[in-house]
C-alpha cells in the first residue's frame, strides 16, 4: 500500500532516535528516517489487498514518516474519520495505539473501573485519558508535576488532577477512591514512581509501565506486591514483531469502529478527537523538536507535508 503523506506527528522517540538512544531488538535498519506515524490517501494498492482503494484517507504507525511517500502492510492501516483533517490523523496513531494496548491489552480495564494516567498532559497522557473515559472508566485520576493544562484535563476527562509537585500521589489517590485504590494506573514517568504506584493500587489492581523519562528503576515492595496481588506489566513496540503491531491496530479497530475501512459511518465521536498544540510545515522539523525538547506542549506537535 502506497500512501502520500499530508501530515506526521512529532514524538519524543523521533528525538532519542535522533541522538542515537532509541533502540530495537526488531531487524529495522540502524540508519533510520525519523517519525513513526502518518495520515495520507492511497495512491496506490497491491491487487491482493482487500477493504482499501486509491483515495482513500488513512493513517497509519511507519518507520519513517517524515517522507512524502511511505508504504506500509494493509494490515497496519486506520481509517482516517471524515470529521478529523489529515493533522488529527498522524496525531492519533502512536498515542492509541499505545493507550489501547495498555489500557486494554495489558490491563484488561473493564468499564466501571478507576483508572490513573501519570504524565496526564503529555500528548499520549492526554490521548489515554480520552481512551480511558470513552471505553468507560468510572473515575479517571491524572498527574503532572504542575497543575499546568488542568482546564484542558477536565474538559478530555480528568476527575482529579494530582500536582505531584506538592500534594501525595498515593495519599490522594486512595482519599478520591475512599480506600479502595486503582484499578489501572499508566505510567509514563516511571523511576521513583513504582512505590507510590504500589501503594495507590487496589487489590488487584493492574499498573503499567510505558515511559522512562523519570528512570529506569524504582523501589518494589515485594510484600505489598503479593498481599494485593498486583500485575505490574511493561509495554513498547521497539521489540514487537510486525504480525504484533498489527494485532494492536486490529484491536483498535474492533472497538473503535470508525477505524475501520468498512464502517459506513465514518465520523468518529467527539471525544477522540486528538488536541493538537500545532502545526507546522515539515520544514520546520527543527524547530518541533525544539518545542518538545522543552516540555511546554500540551497535546500533538504535528508537520503537514508540503506537496
Amino acid at each position: 500500500m502506497r500512501i502520500r503523506v499530508h501530515a506526521a506527528s512529532v514524538n519524543r522517540a523521533d528525538l532519542l532516535q535522533r541522538n542515537g538512544a532509541y533502540h530495537s531488538t526488531t531487524s529495522a535498519p540502524a540508519l533510520q528516517p525519523l517519525g513513526l506515524d502518518v495520515a495520507g490517501e492511497i495512491i496506490e494498492v497491491s491487487s491482493d489487498v482487500g477493504g482499501f482503494v486509491p483515495g482513500d484517507r488513512v493513517m497509519t504507525m511507519v518507520g519513517g514518516g517524515y517522507a512524502e511517500q511511505v508504504v506500509v502492510d494493509a494490515s497496519m492501516l486506520l481509517s482516517l474519520p471524515r470529521n478529523w483533517s489529515y493533522v488529527e490523523g498522524a496525531a492519533a496513531v502512536v498515542g492509541f495505539m499505545t493507550s489501547h494496548n495498555a489500557l486494554i491489552t495489558a490491563a484488561r480495564m473493564a468499564s466501571g473501573e478507576t483508572v490513573c494516567v501519570h504524565a496526564a498532559t503529555s500528548a499520549v497522557g492526554l490521548q489515554s485519558v480520552q481512551l480511558a473515559r470513552y471505553l468507560g472508566a468510572s473515575q479517571i485520576i491524572g498527574t503532572s508535576r504542575s497543575g499546568r493544562g488542568r482546564d484542558l484535563l477536565k474538559r478530555v476527562g480528568v476527575d482529579e488532577l494530582v500536582d505531584t509537585s506538592v500534594s501525595d500521589f498515593a495519599s490522594r489517590a486512595l482519599e478520591v477512591t475512599r480506600g479502595q485504590g486503582l484499578d489501572v494506573i499508566l505510567d509514563y514517568v516511571g523511576g521513583g514512581l513504582l512505590p507510590d504506584n504500589v501503594a495507590a493500587a487496589a487489590i488487584q489492581g493492574r499498573i503499567i509501565g510505558i515511559g522512562r523519562l523519570g528512570g529506569s528503576e524504582g523501589t518494589l515492595d515485594m510484600e505489598a506486591l503479593a498481599f494485593k496481588r498486583l500485575e505490574i506489566v511493561g509495554v513498547t513496540f521497539r521489540t514487537r514483531s510486525a504480525a504484533e503491531k498489527s494485532d494492536v491496530v486490529q484491536a483498535l479497530r474492533r472497538d473503535i469502529p470508525t477505524f475501520r475501512p468498512d464502517t459506513v459511518d465514518n465520523q468518529a465521536p467527539e471525544e477522540l478527537r486528538p488536541i493538537i498544540y500545532r502545526a507546522l510545515p515539515w520544514s520546520r522539523i527543527d524547530f518541533a523538536h525544539e518545542l518538545m525538547e522543552e516540555n511546554k506542549a500540551l497535546g500533538k506537535l504535528v508537520l503537514e507535508v508540503e506537496q
